[in-house]
């Protein structure tokens, strides 16, 4: 079983990784495990996939275009974005481009080698739920903690931020400026 952080809770998923030259079934598992189809795979067939509903989801791996996905981004309940290493930046810039430029609103879900630190900085790009491998990760979430970023340095389009200070690229968000107003 494979843990998921959603919505500040915890559950348990059974996924199992197809293979990118692997057939797709024809409906859903009835024990409820759910399919990740690589998206080379999910593009020679995406019917078929699109068919499982929420049985199956797209495995964007780092580097890939998720603009192939377009056409499709309608139907597709999940996508999910791998982040192979915690050095590795391509999974934020699919899930921006998911949410900001191909208006995906269903479930992005990164997986892979993430740390505490990170996951508020996927949320911004439009990360909706995280699969949890790690177990500092695990004990931090459920302990409460959550890293708080006060100042970005690159603005997103998916989220309320304002400036802050004189350079046009460092924002912070809009509700840390209510705060402020209120301390005033």
């Amino acid at each position: 079983m494979t843990k998921i952080y959603a919505n500040g809770a915890f559950t348990e998923e059974a996924w199992v990784r197809l293979e990118a030259d692997a057939e797709l079934p024809t409906q859903p598992a009835a024990d409820g495990v759910k399919l990740m189809v690589p998206l080379s795979r999910f593009l020679a067939d995406p019917e078929r996939l699109v068919a499982l509903g929420d049985g199956a989801a797209v495995l964007v791996a780092a580097g890939e275009d998720v603009q192939l996905l377009e056409p499709h981004l309608a139907r597709l309940p999940r996508v999910l974005v791998e982040f192979p290493k915690f050095t590795d930046g391509r999974g934020f810039s699919a899930a921006r481009i998911l949410r900001e430029q191909l208006g995906y609103a269903g479930d992005i879900r990164a997986i892979g080698d993430f740390i505490l630190d990170q996951i508020p900085l996927m949320r911004r790009c439009g990360v909706s739920s995280f699969e949890i491998v790690k177990p500092q990760v695990e004990a931090s979430l459920r302990a409460g903690e959550w890293p708080e970023v006060t100042h970005y340095l690159q603005p997103v389009g998916s989220v309320a931020e304002i400036p802050a200070g004189t350079r046009p690229w460092a924002r912070r968000p809009s509700d840390l400026h209510k705060v402020d107003q209120a301390a005033e």
